[in-house]
């Protein structure tokens, strides 16, 4: 039997039969506000702040899975909520969701004198497959997430990027990133390695 806690908020069909024990594939999409601390810039000297947390979505059968870290522009406990996604009678040919080939990074800390070492990573997709939000890493080793997932492709829509959430200008660090929200995926975030306005591909669930 399924426990359904953290009931969706958005439910996508790939098909027209009943949702159900023997229904189609579906994609169920849902929040959390449980977050474990991954890393933040204190003492980096950085002329803005930011704190990266992991959504912990509560254990239900089938699991919740995370599309991406959730970064906040201080140094606060977590105040947002983040999208949770997971798969409903799953086509074993063609998985609604998939874990990542690889991970790319994009950014780390070094020569910033942080007080914590960190890095960013980018999700590297399979084939089919897209991956919606970046994720953060304490210290330099390449992540291993084990309930990180890309989305089908026919699952999701081209969307635009959002405000800045922080660069790390002032920070000294060897390299440069710049981190921005993801229009319609509440709490996620893309980066970039510089400090020019956003121009990589962006990517939401459909319809939402």
């Amino acid at each position: 039997m399924l426990n359904l806690g953290q009931p969706p908020i958005h439910v996508i069909r790939t098909g027209k039969g009943a949702e159900g024990a023997q229904g189609e594939p579906t994609l169920q999409v849902s929040v959390t506000s449980n977050y474990s601390w991954i890393y933040d810039d204190r003492g980096s000297g950085a002329n803005m702040d930011i704190t990266i947390y992991r959504p912990t979505p509560t254990p239900t059968d089938p699991p919740y899975r995370i599309l991406g870290d959730y970064a906040q522009g201080n140094y606060s406990a977590p105040t947002g909520t983040s999208l949770i996604v997971r798969a409903i009678n799953d086509d074993p040919n063609f998985p609604l969701l998939k874990t990542p080939i690889d991970y790319r990074e994009v950014w780390n800390d070094k020569g910033s004198g942080g007080t914590h070492d960190g890095s960013i990573w980018f999700a590297v997709p399979p084939d089919g497959y897209l991956s919606i939000g970046y994720v953060a890493q304490s210290g330099y080793s390449k992540p291993s997430i084990s309930n990180y997932v890309c989305v089908r492709k026919d699952l999701c829509v081209d969307t635009v990027p959002g405000p800045l959430i922080w660069n790390d200008k002032g920070s000294g660090a060897n390299k440069d990133v710049s981190l921005y929200q993801i229009i319609g995926v509440v709490s996620a975030f893309v980066a970039q390695g510089n400090y020019n306005p956003y121009t990589g591909p962006c990517y939401k669930l459909s319809g939402m």
